[in-house]
């Protein structure tokens, strides 16, 4: 809108945007580093072997109700499991179930940090929030003090 409050008329692009180039670049890069984080989280387990991992992503998508894969198979074998963890493997992409699931059951979130790093998001590692909690302390301090100030002013 113009000052004198009539519609501006601008023209767009008929061609994508430079946000429109980043936001591909980020959207391209995201399944290959969710799969290698994935393959690093499944390599770095001690107690867990791939296989375990698949039959525990089975057992809480049975019970939870869903499916995991796109076909229709009902529970996650390790050889979906190995598809789904290689970076390079552009025909079986994991779901965000699958994941999400994975996360769950290894304990550990790292595969879905290029999702919301594509946002502009991080996640919070305990320190981040202790640090977050401490801020947050010392702002609610100082307007306390503020408010007591402004109290005893009117004593």
């Amino acid at each position: 809108m113009t000052s004198d409050g009539k519609m501006k008329a601008e023209q767009l692009s008929l061609f994508h945007s430079s946000n429109d180039e980043k936001a591909a670049t980020l959207l391209a890069g995201v399944l290959p580093q969710v799969r290698a984080a994935m393959h690093r989280v499944a390599g770095a387990q001690r107690v867990l072997s791939r296989e375990m991992i698949a039959d525990r992503m089975s057992e809480i998508s049975r019970f939870a109700g869903v499916r995991l894969s796109a076909g229709n198979a009902k529970s996650v074998t390790s050889a979906t499991l190995e598809k789904w963890l290689n970076p390079a493997d552009r025909e079986h992409p994991p779901t965000l179930l699958a994941v999400l699931t994975f996360c769950m059951v290894t304990n550990d979130p790292a595969p879905l940090r290029p999702v919301l790093a594509a946002m502009g998001l991080k996640l919070m590692t305990p320190e981040d929030k202790t640090m977050r909690d401490y801020g947050r302390a010392c702002v609610e301090e100082r307007e306390a003090r503020k408010r007591k100030k402004q109290l005893e002013a009117g004593i």
